[in-house]
């Protein structure tokens, strides 16, 4: 949803001024966080929230005291 929003249909950064408290930390940790960004799921049967690594090179859970 915030990749809609902030992005043109073609994937591009949209260049206009849209205006959101969240943008300048998103603008701020981009360069950081791409490589992690975009997955090929394929048919999802393997995928799991919290012990795959989504945004950083650890998972979900070791973040989040659950």
């Amino acid at each position: 949803m915030i990749y809609a929003k902030f992005h043109s249909k073609s994937g591009e950064r949209i260049k206009y001024h849209k205006s959101s408290s969240v943008w300048p930390g998103i603008k701020f940790v981009e360069p950081i966080n791409k490589p992690f960004i975009r997955w090929i799921i394929g048919n999802g049967k393997k995928i799991n929230l919290w012990r795959d690594t989504w945004a950083t090179c650890t998972p979900l859970r070791e973040h989040i005291d659950l």
